[in-house]
């Protein structure tokens, strides 16, 4: 018996120090790039990739590579084969093989494709769905615990409706990086890191009791501040500015991203006895702003504050975003000194330096609204930019 025990535990090491000594198999090396292709080839089979993090990649395709198209959303089970002159500038692809990190270059062994066209498709379904059932405001209130988020509507005459918004796990968050507001920047969030007052845009559909169900969750810091045009400098894009409710220096930074818009003039006592025609929310609308129809920037564009029901449901409360686009362009040159203004930009950074994601000029009345609001409020005087601009682009882009 005792060797018979013996002889099972010698052959249980044996087979233990067998294994150990045995050769692994490395794992496969991981040798891809995703990316858009800005240069296609045909001649030397070669495709010129731009990363997502904005390397260049030469991409050499071989007779033996395996070329596939899928449409977004479909996995690779659906994906279609495709030669070599199908794919174009434009397409963004997933490219396999043996990478050269020294000289930026893939030997490809398969490439999976996505048109530009089915891209351009793809987005356009994305932005209407965000049109028809999202709701956007201010963060009013949060309880991670239960998994709820208050947002507050828009409204320039005072305080909008609370909207209640449920998260699960499956809700999807993204949050907008400091002095960017382009989808394509925004980076993986979580409810914690969403603030009172942060500007939060959410995707989903309202239950019977009127709760949001979330399914994403966009949101941002932005503070906004009026002040007076001190000089331009057009050629380095800069704005030299006084703050209007402290009277300091302000410098105000503008990029190619920057959104600089003219409000109209406004007539004669616009702003009194509560009526602000159009930007009241009632009374007449810019031309084109009608209730309905694409040509409506409620319903066109689901920008930052475009309050309301997500299934289209009208938006309350005078929303400056439901005129924006109405606004005409203009330059930083076009800036005169003395003209007040009225600037958004991202929280943080100096507070004598602002980069503007959105710029309204000749903002008088938008002054004087914020000042009445306010003083109706009991806040101290002066310009406190309670109101949106709208200064966040809510649509996922490609």
């Amino acid at each position: 018996m005792r060797k018979s025990i013996r002889l099972l535990m010698l052959c249980a090491l044996t087979a233990a120090f067998g294994l150990a000594a045995a050769p692994q198999t490395p794992a496969a090396p991981h040798n891809r790039v995703v990316g858009v292709v800005t240069a296609a080839e045909p001649d030397s089979a070669t495709l010129t990739v731009k990363s997502d993090a904005g390397e260049t990649f030469k991409v050499s395709v071989a007779a033996s590579t395996k070329l596939l198209r899928v449409a977004p959303g479909q996995t690779i089970s659906d994906a279609q084969p495709i030669q070599f002159t199908d794919i174009s500038v434009g397409d963004r692809v997933l490219a396999q093989g043996p990478l050269n990190d020294a000289d930026k270059s893939l030997a490809a062994l398969r490439i999976i494709d996505m048109s530009q066209a089915d891209l351009a498709k793809k987005h356009q379904q994305e932005q209407a769905d965000w049109q028809r059932r999202s709701v956007a405001g201010m963060a009013a209130s949060k309880d991670e615990a239960t998994g709820t988020l208050t947002l507050r509507l828009p409204s320039m005459m005072g305080d909008g409706d609370l909207v209640k918004v449920a998260i699960s796990n499956k809700t999807i968050f993204k949050r907008y990086i400091q002095d960017s507001v382009k989808y394509a920047d925004a980076k993986p969030s979580t409810l914690a890191e969403i603030g009172t007052g942060d500007q939060v845009r959410v995707l989903g559909s309202k239950d019977d009791a009127g709760t949001v169900q979330a399914e994403q969750v966009v949101s941002g810091a932005f503070v906004t501040l009026a002040a007076t045009v001190v000089s331009v400098d057009p050629a380095a894009g800069f704005i030299q500015a006084k703050n209007m409710q402290n009277a300091k220096p302000l410098r105000i930074k503008v990029t190619a991203d920057s959104n600089l818009r003219r409000m109209p003039q406004m007539p004669a006592g616009g702003a009194g006895g509560g009526q602000s025609g159009a930007w009241s929310g009632g009374g007449q609308r810019p031309a084109g702003a009608g209730s309905g129809g694409a040509q409506n920037t409620a319903e066109a564009r689901p920008a930052a504050g475009q309050g309301g029901a997500p299934g289209g449901g009208q938006r309350r409360g005078g929303d400056i975003s439901r005129f924006m686009d109405f606004m005409p362009k203009i330059a930083v040159a076009d800036l005169k000194p003395g003209e007040t203004i009225v600037v958004a930009s991202s929280k943080g950074g100096t507070p004598d330096e602002v980069t503007a994601v959105t710029l309204l000029a000749n903002a008088d009345f938008l002054v004087t609204m914020a000042q009445m609001r306010g003083a109706r409020a009991g806040a101290a005087s002066g310009p406190s930019m309670g109101m949106n601009l709208d200064v966040m682009s809510m649509v996922p882009a490609q």
